[in-house]
């Protein structure tokens, strides 16, 4: 049973953190057009480092380290992943929507990569969970 709600809960938060995503991404595609073209790279190199380091934290937590168990460890693993993931598909959306910008021709081919990449996050984070 315990297994049966921390995947129900696993999918709600990634539901949620689409929804976000989704939402934000307007306001995301605005704040960007105020990037003047010469500060785009430096921009891509300080999202990249941002990307890394959100990326580092997500593989570096394990659910099998958690206490699921117990509510309050549940509600942490749940929420660490959140902030986790979350921050993963907004740098993602910054990255996509700046080299949109830089090199128009391989937007097709980041957005692609991009979307790969998150798609592994989740998979990752769903089996993380069903592999305890």
């Amino acid at each position: 049973m315990i297994m049966k709600s921390s995947i129900r809960d696993n999918l709600i938060k990634n539901i949620l953190i689409l929804a976000i995503a989704a939402w934000l991404y307007p306001i995301i595609q605005n704040s960007l057009a105020q990037l003047k073209f010469e500060q785009t790279n430096d921009f891509l190199l300080v999202i990249s480092m941002f990307l890394v380091t959100a990326c580092f934290a997500n593989f570096a937590f394990t659910y099998e380290k958690s206490k699921l168990n117990s509510k309050v460890g549940k509600i942490l693993a749940h929420s660490s992943t959140f902030v986790f993931i979350l921050l993963i598909i907004l740098l993602l959306e910054c990255i996509v929507s700046a080299v949109r910008v830089v090199y128009p021709s391989f937007y097709h081919v980041i957005l692609g990569l991009a979307t790969l990449l998150y798609l592994g996050i989740v998979l990752y984070d769903f089996w993380d969970l069903v592999k305890l």
